[in-house]
């Protein structure tokens, strides 16, 4: 007994000595983060910003159906253009302001917060501070593209500003496209900068996200080419000289997996519900020119009576008796696509067909554009050349004018990726796609051009939503963003 109280007593004083009153501190995670890490910041934005270009979802992502790619055999109100039944304003916002937006800036700050040792890590922190700079300038960029003015100085800070202004749009894009130059200007190819865990699109490869800040930049500077046309040539043509994609490699890709937590969204859309058909006009333009992309955009195993059949477009249908999508699209892993080389080079054809210095003529770069996407889709060479010598795709012969040509092939190259897909449909007004007679009265007839903003804006925000509003010339779908000038 004495030996046990010896014990006991002995252990007590020690348990004092090392605090052991404290019990408080037993409780606390001495090796855990109690606030997330700067990768994991970014990590977390890059898989919520592929997943708002990358889903087809009818409550966040019905981009496919504007453009009339796809339509829906169930779900017809999106595809008649109702925006607000389902609040896409508001989902839209939600995701790219509080779940990429909020991560990346806080990502800048804990960055710039932490004190380098030495040269090296100084250097690698600068990379890091510019590859999140760059995504920033893309969230902010489809912000604008989507609703035109928006909270932008004011944007991202509740304490300060808990209800922001919204900035005039092309203000917004003349101050990204300068943050963006000073971007690509800090990023240093001879150093490191996120692991390759944590940098989910390039692996951390800064040469790699140099090019695709100045494809970024080409876009950016061809969205200002109706409206500021001497900005634009000198953001093109700078874009273009300090390198932007040219090859397929360097395609910015998010890649999936086949856990259920990591799959491409489509999965469960396109797998695990039976409503998504090809739409009729987009089926019937591939038909007439025997597009071998068809057997892969589509799954040969819908044909109707041995061909290819699209649905009729926004009308309540049987799924069984249209064509659906390919069997590519519905895998777990297939990757989602933030910025490719098909598109490169669309978008250097319309440079070089306005006279800008891209280093070839038009002609050039939309048959590179042609080729590229057809790579992509795993067309073989012989079935490209067939489909290029068609005297209605080549360059030199197809209908319609230089600007008809390239964007009616871009229209077809951005195939599943439905909100590029609108965006330059909306800035190269072709092909001419025609609203559904069963579209909402406030579409006015038209393809929406626009996202109307959240409506938990006009009540949380009524004044500067208000002011927004009238800036823009009306929260309608109808009301053009800055850059559709025609």
């Amino acid at each position: 007994m004495r030996i046990i109280k010896t014990i006991f007593f002995a252990g007590a004083i020690l348990c004092t000595i090392a605090s052991c009153d404290n019990l408080d501190n037993m409780n606390q995670d001495k090796k855990g983060y109690e606030t997330a890490v700067p990768a994991a910041l970014m990590t977390s934005a890059q898989v919520n910003y592929a997943y708002f270009l990358t889903n087809a979802s009818v409550n966040s992502n019905n981009f496919r159906a504007y453009v009339q790619h796809w339509s829906t055999s169930t779900y017809t109100d999106e595809a008649n253009y109702n925006q607000a039944k389902r609040n896409l304003g508001s989902n839209h916002a939600v995701l790219l302001y509080r779940d990429v937006l909020q991560d990346l800036t806080n990502a800048q700050k804990q960055i710039k917060a932490i004190k380098a040792l030495g040269p090296v890590e100084e250097a690698v922190q600068k990379n890091q501070l510019a590859i999140l700079e760059i995504q920033i300038v893309m969230t902010y960029q489809t912000l604008v593209d989507l609703f035109g003015n928006v909270a932008y100085t004011e944007a991202l800070d509740i304490k300060k500003f808990p209800l922001p202004k919204y900035d005039d749009a092309k203000t917004i894009y003349l101050d990204l496209a300068s943050r963006l130059d000073a971007a690509i200007a800090n990023l240093d190819t001879a150093n490191a900068s996120f692991d390759k865990k944590a940098e989910l699109i390039f692996q951390g490869n800064v040469a790699k996200w140099k090019v695709l800040a100045n494809s970024v930049k080409l876009k950016m500077g061809l969205h200002l080419a109706d409206v500021d046309p001497a900005r634009a040539k000198a953001m093109v043509e700078s874009a273009y000289s300090s390198g932007v994609m040219s090859k397929e490699a360097d395609t910015a890709l998010f890649q999936y997996y086949s856990s259920v937590i990591d799959m491409n969204p489509l999965y469960d859309s396109l797998v695990n519900s039976s409503q998504i058909n090809i739409a009729e006009f987009f089926v019937n333009e591939l038909n007439a020119k025997e597009d071998p992309r068809r057997d892969i955009f589509f799954d040969p195993a819908s044909k109707i009576n041995g061909k290819y059949k699209g649905a009729p477009y926004a009308q309540l249908v049987k799924y069984v008796d249209y064509s659906n999508t390919g069997l590519r699209l519905r895998k777990e892993t297939n990757p989602g696509v933030i910025f490719d080389y098909t598109e490169t080079c669309f978008l250097l054809a319309d440079a070089a067909s306005r006279g800008f210095n891209v280093g070839a003529d038009a002609a050039t770069y939309y048959t590179k554009g042609i080729e590229a996407s057809m790579k992509f889709w795993g067309v073989s060479d012989a079935n490209i050349q067939t489909y290029l010598a068609r005297p209605d795709v080549a360059f030199a012969t197809a209908t319609g004018t230089d600007k008809q040509k390239i964007a009616y092939q871009l229209w077809i190259a951005y195939y599943n990726r439905g909100f590029e897909a609108w965006t330059e449909y909306r800035r190269l007004d072709y092909p001419i796609l025609v609203a559904p007679p069963t579209a909402v009265q406030e579409a006015n007839g038209k393809v929406p051009v626009r996202n109307i903003y959240s409506t938990s804006d006009k009540t949380l925000n009524a004044a500067n939503y208000e002011a927004a509003a009238a800036a823009i010339g009306g929260d309608l779908m109808t009301t053009k963003i800055f850059w559709d000038k025609f």
